[in-house]
């Protein structure tokens, strides 16, 4: 097999984002079909035994697949899973979880159906997308699947509605003013992304700029005050040689500071750059899930692990315990001060590193049912908090993740101590290829 070979393929099965299968001795690797279904594939890359290839034209179409909603969809690569019944999109996302926990963690505990999402579009809180094109012909949109190519578009289906006048006016003002979109070749211009946040009817946008600002922003302003009366202004200097969205330093330029508001009976506070689940409805499932979990565990002291600005941390705070929420980002800690006195519950927020804190309050509150929330980033916990997690004897953690492979390398640490009683995924991202997941452990001396 070589490369632009045209061959016909069946998808035997789901794997990550695409689709598996072997044709004579090679194993093929196609997206945007469905499990069952038959096509010409053309292919674009092979290495040893393994090939990579984009479908010509479907044969024999699964009963699961539908037209897509978006006539972008896989060119822009937003979106992986738009051509299945969404039925479909949550039996995949079950069998990701599923079988990344099998094969990666040796995890064989069942894994319950993934709970859908109350709405399958216009779910998206928050849009982060790249700026580029030229001078007077700006370009915003997410990647061409594969590539850093920029595929420009007015509007994006999973995104809160407001989202395409946000787009549109940013693209306009970027133009009048003549800002240079950036060059990732040349690490050359001036703006590299639009980073926006839509909750309870109040906008915070960011500009992400490479190095300082030049321009003025009260054009940009006074455009989206007229749509959006409570707004705020932005700039996050990123001149970093690499991919990630937003560096440490942002600055606020006008409008409102924050996102205030209250969801799930919790006040919040949000900034430019806290971190905030981008599905409401999903979250709000989620987080009574945990809370109910953490009730019926009969706990005494929560530790929500990796707080941020302690949106969860109060969401889970209780009157029946005593809760602390641990984060290393001092900035982080300080909004989530100022949230606690809202919460149901006594809460206390301990700036420093989970290595260091976990094993002092695990001292300081001795005999007491101590239990455990941690929700890291896509990393993970990695080996040195497992490490620590294992040795404090927790009764229960509960595991929030949104990354099924590094939740499989975790759980294959922690279950040296704790054993899995519950996988749960939710479709926090509909039409994507992304999961997230709450898993509850409970210490193995615990266990009857």
């Amino acid at each position: 097999m070589k490369q632009n070979d045209v061959v016909t393929y069946t998808a035997q099965a789901y794997s990550d984002g695409e689709t598996v299968g072997s044709v004579g001795e090679y194993t093929l690797f196609v997206p945007f079909m469905a499990q069952g279904e038959t096509a010409e594939v053309k292919v674009n890359y092979v290495k040893g035994s393994v090939a990579y290839a984009d479908v010509v034209r479907i044969t024999r179409p699964s009963p699961h697949r539908v037209t897509p909603s978006c006539p972008l969809f896989g060119l822009c690569g937003g979106c992986a899973l738009m051509h299945l019944q969404y039925a479909e999109q949550l039996r995949f996302k079950t069998l990701k979880v599923q079988n990344a926990l099998r094969k990666i963690g040796g995890i064989t505990a069942e894994v319950s159906p993934c709970v859908p999402s109350p709405l399958t579009v216009r779910y998206r809180n928050k849009l982060s997308l790249p700026v580029r094109g030229k001078r007077g012909r700006v370009k915003i949109g997410m990647y061409r699947r594969g590539s850093h190519t920029v595929v420009d578009s007015d509007d994006c289906l999973l995104g809160n509605g407001v989202f395409a006048d946000v787009v549109n006016i940013f693209r306009s003002y970027l133009n009048d003013c003549g800002a240079q979109p950036y060059d990732e070749k040349t690490f050359g211009g001036e703006v590299r992304h639009l980073v926006a946040r839509y909750v309870d009817g109040q906008l915070l946008l960011t500009v992400v700029s490479n190095g300082k600002w030049r321009h003025d922003l009260s054009p940009l302003y006074e455009r989206l005050r007229k749509k959006f009366p409570q707004t705020g202004i932005f700039v996050n200097e990123n001149n970093l040689r690499n991919n990630v969205i937003m560096d440490k330093k942002t600055l606020h330029v006008c409008g409102i500071e924050y996102i205030k508001g209250v969801h799930a009976g919790v006040p919040f506070r949000l900034g430019a750059d806290s971190f905030f689940q981008v599905n409401d409805g999903v979250k709000d499932i989620l987080y009574q899930k945990v809370k109910q979990s953490l009730r019926v565990a009969g706990t005494q002291v929560l530790i929500d692990c990796f707080s941020g600005i302690g949106v969860l941390t109060n969401a889970l705070a209780d009157q029946n315990y005593l809760t602390y929420g641990v984060e290393i980002v001092p900035q982080a800690v300080q909004d989530a001060n100022s949230m606690a006195k809202f919460a149901k519950g006594k809460v206390v927020n301990v700036c420093g590193d989970a290595n260091e804190v976990l094993p002092r309050l695990a001292k300081e509150h001795e005999g007491k049912k101590m239990c455990l929330v941690v929700d890291p980033p896509r990393k993970g916990l990695g080996e040195k908090v497992c490490e620590t997690v294992t040795k404090t004897p927790f009764s229960d953690v509960e595991y929030v993740s949104c990354n099924p492979a590094t939740l499989a390398r975790d759980l294959k640490m922690l279950s040296q101590s704790y054993d899995v009683t519950a996988i749960q995924p939710y479709d926090m991202f509909p039409h994507t290829d992304h999961v997230e997941s709450v898993v509850c452990l409970k210490r193995q001396s615990d266990v009857i």
